[in-house]
């Protein structure tokens, strides 16, 4: 859509600014900002979490690039293992199971209270997913699959903007976008796409927002990440199924040309570079079931934990390994 915001003429040449990373630092900066501003609401000390931003963007960002390659490109990776040093390719899932092994790892070695870290993070990962999300819609990335509607479209961006465009229609899903260049190249030129970054960002926004309400309101420490693991996943799964980018998949299965045709592209999808009838979970998929298993689990094991006692935070908590590193 519109990949690259300006162009930077360098003495080595012409440096892109891009949209994609742009959105990623928002991401980024929308979850740890959110973060800060409640931490003390639970007796921890703000400022000693910023050893634990880095952790998370240094695990967000390796997972990230780590499952995309693994699950997209295994063949190039298991090639050139030093293609996994690329600043190109990465899996949104990879990130959050990272992002929380980095931050699980801080919260450890700072000996803070772990039900209380997951609690204060799980609402800010999820609105920060959101926000994320536009940098694959600006990219053209993650786009959905040609959408079966009529030729009577409204196009809502005026015509100067040659990225793409958003059509409006009477028939389902009445939203599309369609891309022109960016990853995708000129592929899907002339052509609406389900517009799956959007119901994407959207289900993650509302989502993290009430998750954030429901934070306030919890019961017990653990409540809300468990929540999150067990309500994000069917925006995943749903938005899955109507995606057309090949992003491996954990298992397929034989189909029908019949049953083929009345699937949900996403699945129908997985046969498309053997020309078989396939049908398939994606990686991702697969994933998201996982956490609503391991949500489900947290919330039947912490039911009657309660909320431990808050106590006023002061410039001396945050554990042995963090007043070393900060000295």
């Amino acid at each position: 859509m519109f990949p690259t915001i300006v162009e930077v003429q360098t003495a080595a040449g012409v440096m892109p600014v891009h949209t994609y990373g742009l959105f990623m630092v928002l991401a980024f900066s929308t979850a740890f900002l959110s973060i800060h501003l409640r931490a003390s609401q639970v007796g921890i000390v703000a400022d000693r979490l910023i050893l634990g931003y880095v952790a998370a963007a240094v695990g967000g960002l390796s997972g990230a690039r780590l499952l995309y390659a693994v699950a997209v490109e295994p063949m190039k990776t298991l090639q050139n293992p030093l293609s996994l040093l690329s600043c190109s390719g990465f899996a949104v899932y990879g990130g959050v199971v990272g992002g929380i092994l980095g931050v699980a790892i801080f919260t450890f070695a700072s000996r803070l209270p772990p039900w209380r870290v997951a609690d204060l993070a799980a609402p800010s990962v999820v609105l920060a997913m959101g926000v994320g999300r536009w940098a694959c819609f600006f990219a053209g990335c993650c786009h959905g699959a040609v959408a079966p509607v009529g030729p009577h479209l409204t196009g809502l961006l005026p015509a100067w903007f040659t990225g793409g465009q958003l059509w409006l229609s009477g028939v389902a899903p009445f939203l599309t976008n369609e891309v022109h260049g960016g990853v995708t190249g000129r592929a899907y030129l002339d052509l609406p796409l389900y517009p799956t970054q959007l119901w994407d960002m959207a289900g993650h926004v509302v989502l993290g927002v009430f998750l954030l309400w429901q934070w306030n309101r919890r019961a017990f420490d653990g409540q809300a990440a468990a929540l999150a693991l067990l309500l994000e996943p069917p925006v995943r799964v749903f938005t899955e199924l109507f995606r057309a980018d090949h992003r491996g998949y954990v298992f397929t299965f034989p189909v029908s040309a019949e049953t083929a045709a009345w699937l949900p592209p996403g699945l129908s999808a997985a046969g498309a570079e053997t020309q078989a009838n396939l049908a398939g979970v994606t990686t991702s998929q697969g994933i998201a079931l996982a956490m609503m298993v391991a949500g489900a689990v947290m919330l039947v094991a912490r039911r009657n934990a309660g909320r431990e006692q808050v106590a006023a935070p002061s410039a001396t908590r945050g554990g042995d390994l963090l007043d070393e590193l900060t000295a």
